[in-house]
């Protein structure tokens, strides 16, 4: 009987550890930027509208295991409410939420935004045009692909429509 409650709880402390490592720390933007430069890795802003469909819709597709690994593993993850009035730093400025959406050029939600440690804008070619956000809602297949399109930094030298 001691065994089995042994077993149990080694059970229940391995499944605790192991969904554990699969959290995406939310940050906001001001935390974000702090933990991508203290941990030089890239920054995916998820910029949303509380109110919007798609925005709401695309929750399901973070919360896919897949989604959850790579983002987990490979940038500070921020949520950036293209409504917002909170205000926070960037560029020497203080900046409202609703500002920083348009000056990352979201022109619908949800926007995917990407930037590097430093904070500068990484810029994504896509039907040969240069775009600073990722706009609209992607099935986990087509943002897996999105999400690997950066960490490879295939972004230097290809466009994004040849893979999606």
């Amino acid at each position: 009987m001691k065994k089995l409650k042994i077993t149990i709880f080694a059970f229940i402390i391995g499944l605790t550890i192991n969904s554990m490592s699969f959290c995406q720390t939310i940050y906001n933007f001001k935390d974000g930027l702090i933990q991508a430069k203290a941990q030089n890795k890239k920054v995916l802003i998820n910029i949303y509208d509380e109110k919007n469909t798609w925005s709401n819709k695309m929750e399901s597709v973070y919360a896919n295991e897949n989604i959850k690994k790579l983002v987990s593993g490979n940038f500070i993850y921020v949520k950036l409410n293209s409504q917002g009035a909170n205000k926070y730093p960037y560029n020497g400025k203080d900046i409202m939420e609703i500002e920083l959406a348009k000056l990352f050029g979201a022109t619908g939600y949800p926007s995917h935004v990407f930037l590097n440690a430093d904070g500068s804008i990484i810029k994504i070619k896509y039907n040969g045009e240069t775009i600073s956000s990722f706009p609209g809602f992607c099935e986990a297949p087509d943002f897996e692909k999105l999400l690997n399109f950066i960490i490879s930094g295939q972004y230097n030298n290809n466009d994004l429509s040849k893979i999606l």
